[in-house]
């Protein structure tokens, strides 16, 4: 099965939907910012690199940008402690890929979460040149 990009995105939005299904999420494609609370994803700047062969690895860095209804340092670092349990693992594919590089601050009264998801995926192997045409030739040597 093949994985993309968006789908990395849509597994985060429902690994955050799922464990705070009252917190609105916002995407890149925003023309109006939500009131708080709401979560505000943004994908940063993914790798594409080979490693050997056909099999690549994918980086997908992620921010999550909570903005507090309360504007407290406190509700924002339980929301951390909790954003850290809900992205420790999002469902992909039919699997589970780890997050990793977890680290968060606080910013001008918003929470910036960041998060990093790796993939390995395989280039389709070419297909093979089948064969046009074969003549075979034949002799009976008598002796």
């Amino acid at each position: 099965m093949e994985v993309t990009i968006n789908d990395v995105r849509y597994a985060v939005n429902r690994a955050l939907d799922d464990a705070f299904p009252d917190v609105a999420i916002s995407g890149e494609e925003i023309k109006q910012m939500p009131g708080p609370p709401h979560f505000f994803v943004r994908l940063l700047e993914p790798a594409h690199t080979q490693e050997l062969g056909r099999r690549y690895r994918r980086d997908h860095p992620f921010v999550v940008r909570y903005f507090s209804p309360e504007r407290a340092n406190d509700d924002m670092y339980n929301m951390a402690e909790q954003m850290t349990a809900a992205l420790k693992w999002i469902s992909i594919g039919g699997g589970k890929c780890p997050g990793k590089g977890m680290r968060f601050q606080i910013i001008d009264e918003v929470l910036h979460f960041f998060v990093s998801y790796t993939l390995l995926v395989w280039e389709q192997e070419p297909a093979a040149t089948k064969m046009q045409s074969f003549e075979q030739e034949g002799k009976v040597i008598e002796t």
